[in-house]
């Protein structure tokens, strides 16, 4: 009946788009029945990964923020009810966590208005437009593509590539990325750290959060991308077959992340501190942030 009823609204061009995606990813899912799925580390699994980040030397810090300040972020309404499928989606604390943790990590609100703030990687997020309507920031999203037309004709919502920009040498105080440096394919992850110290101001920060960690150096693809070339040779792929869109999402292990990104920071002339989120279970529901890389220049 519902398809019916589309059909009568729409003509016969909508529904036929529908039923082809659909049988698409019935055919995705299928191709990958035999597949290895991911799974996120348990609890235990991640002091595992903590105690292979010290064998190698790696100071962890242990982060504990007020519950109550972010309690108070919330209450002052940044984002709107609607933000990553609304407060029902089961993602909305972790989201609103993260943007209300890298706000506060840089010192966002302490900035003037002639310092430049960069999502990196913001796709459809309003934080940068956030940002200028609440604290007068010069602040800009970049990404690959731009898909929200709300945002597609604003000058500071850029479409470019995070590893080389278009902003002058030593001219951005902040960056920050929210669930976006796992996405970054083939050697970009490693590309990200020069051009960070090369954009940043001296005392400049970049956080990145959650820094995804596993046992094991792996990724995952969604069941369209999975075994087509898209993760890293080195990392073993897994499928995640409870959604779709996602051509890679890596996940170091301890020696991975040591050599792909903390390494190549203090050989860029930077600095680093790795937090670990103590208080989880005090911010809300569903909260996986647990690493946090904070890059400084």
């Amino acid at each position: 009946m519902k398809i019916l009823r589309r059909i009568k609204h729409h003509g016969t061009v909508g529904p036929l788009k529908v039923f082809i995606r659909i049988c698409k990813n019935i055919y995705f899912k299928w191709r990958c029945r035999n597949a290895p799925v991911y799974n996120n580390p348990t609890p235990s699994e991640l002091l595992m990964i903590e105690e292979s980040i010290r064998e190698l030397g790696i100071v962890i810090h242990d982060y504990t923020p007020s519950a109550e300040e972010l309690r108070k972020f919330k209450l002052e309404g940044w984002f709107p009810l609607d933000y990553h499928g609304g407060q029902s989606s089961g993602v909305w604390d972790e989201k609103l966590l993260e943007h209300w943790l890298s706000k506060k990590l840089l010192g966002l609100e302490h900035y003037t208005p002639n310092d430049i703030f960069i999502d990196v990687a913001a796709c459809t997020s309003p934080w940068a437009s956030l940002l200028r309507e609440r604290l007068s920031l010069s602040s800009f999203a970049i990404d690959l593509d731009n898909n929200n037309p709300a945002y597609r004709n604003l000058d500071y919502y850029r479409i470019e590539n995070a590893t080389k920009t278009s902003f002058e040498s030593e001219s951005v105080s902040g960056c920050s990325l929210h669930c976006a440096y796992e996405m970054f394919m083939k050697d970009d992850d490693k590309r990200l750290i020069p051009e960070a110290a090369r954009i940043l101001k001296p005392g400049g920060k970049m956080i990145i959060l959650p820094l995804y960690m596993h046992t094991h150096y792996c990724s995952y693809a969604t069941p369209e991308y999975f075994d087509k070339g898209y993760s890293d040779p080195a990392a073993k792929e897994y499928v995640r077959i409870d959604y779709m869109g996602v051509p890679s999402s890596r996940k170091y292990n301890a020696e991975q992340l040591k050599e792909r990104v903390l390494d190549p920071i203090t050989e860029a002339g930077m600095m680093y501190r790795l937090y670990v989120l103590r208080n989880k279970s005090e911010f809300g529901e569903n909260i996986y942030c647990h690493f946090i890389l904070e890059i400084e220049k």
